[in-house]
């Protein structure tokens, strides 16, 4: 089971003309509906993250009616303006539709070197103009790649994130939330309590092969389960290399995974092998469109792709490896 790449080449690309993007773009949260792709997608000022200011990161927005041909909006959605983002920004969005609001996650780098601090902020809005920040919504402690499923899960908003990452001890974790008071607003006491004393209760996917996985798009419900593109980490030929795998999780319980199908698109193509970081293909958009499964990735970090296949035929093959 593999995806079929739309274009060999990026759906969208840097622009040089804005300074907040003339470095890279990659990292894409996408959602549909009435009848428009809608895309937050992390871009960067330059592609020097070793230098102070020369690698800060924004969210631009872009609009599709094809999910393939996007229109992209002169300036940023959203731009590092809290204390939390003062070191290289905001990053790698995702972005959930609940009772008519739109919940974006994304990772706020705030410091610098000793300092610097990788954690999941929140914004939220009523109309995908206005966007209010609620702050660090995730463990004071190395954290990213965070998403809030589509509907309660037995009466409670739950959410994915990433512990650990860059680190053997990367996991995706589970975390709920009884209100939506809490979900904006989570203490730090009860999500460093998720990742400390609950970890064997609320593991995901748990660590393998170097730095371990990393949440990819926002999960889809299907009849069979929740079906969840990430991110997985394998080492080829000694480098790391970023693909995209698939997985069905419970309906009622997304820490049991219910199917898991490996690598279904691998970095090859040029750009994805050699870019501003090496052999990376990231999903962080995944949507059904007629009968294609859409997943929209950030390719070598410098530049965004879509890859699709059948949908039906993704299910058919994740559902046939449920032990029956």
């Amino acid at each position: 089971m593999k995806l079929k790449r739309f274009r060999g080449d990026p759906i969208i690309e840097r622009d040089p003309s804005h300074d907040w993007e003339k470095g890279s773009v990659l990292n894409p949260g996408v959602i549909y509906e009435n009848g428009f792709f809608k895309m937050v997608y992390r871009a960067t000022n330059d592609i020097h993250p070793d230098q102070e200011g020369a690698y800060i990161s924004s969210l631009g927005y872009a609009e599709s009616v094809d999910g393939m041909h996007f229109e992209r909006f002169e300036e940023p959605l959203i731009s590092p303006t809290e204390s939390y983002e003062n070191g290289m920004g905001c990053e790698d969005p995702r972005v959930t539709k609940i009772d008519g609001v739109y919940y974006l996650y994304y990772t706020a780098v705030g410091g610098a070197g000793h300092e610097q601090k990788v954690r999941i902020a929140l914004a939220t809005s009523k109309d995908f103009v206005h966007w209010r920040k609620h702050g660090i919504v995730g463990p004071d402690i190395f954290s990213k790649a965070a998403c809030l499923f589509p509907e309660k899960i037995n009466g409670k908003y739950t959410m994915l994130f990433t512990f650990e990452v860059e680190s053997p001890k990367a996991t995706i974790m589970m975390a709920q939330f009884d209100d939506l008071y809490d979900v904006f607003y989570p203490t730090q006491e009860k999500m460093n309590r998720i990742v400390h004393e609950e970890y064997e209760d609320q593991v995901v996917f748990r660590p393998s092969d170097g730095r371990g996985n990393e949440v990819g798009a926002v999960p889809l419900k299907t009849p069979y389960g929740w079906l969840f593109v990430y991110s997985a980490l394998s080492t080829v030929d000694n480098h790391t290399e970023w693909s995209i795998s698939a997985a069905l999780l419970d309906l009622h319980d997304p820490r049991k995974i219910l199917a898991n199908v490996d690598h279904i698109l691998k970095p090859e193509t040029e750009r994805e092998r050699n870019g501003v970081v090496n052999h990376v293909a990231f999903p962080e958009g995944a949507v059904v469109f007629g009968e294609n499964l859409y997943v929209y990735y950030g390719s070598g970090d410098q530049g965004i792709c879509l890859a699709m296949c059948d949908y039906q035929e993704l299910l058919d093959h994740l559902t046939s490896l449920i032990e029956k």
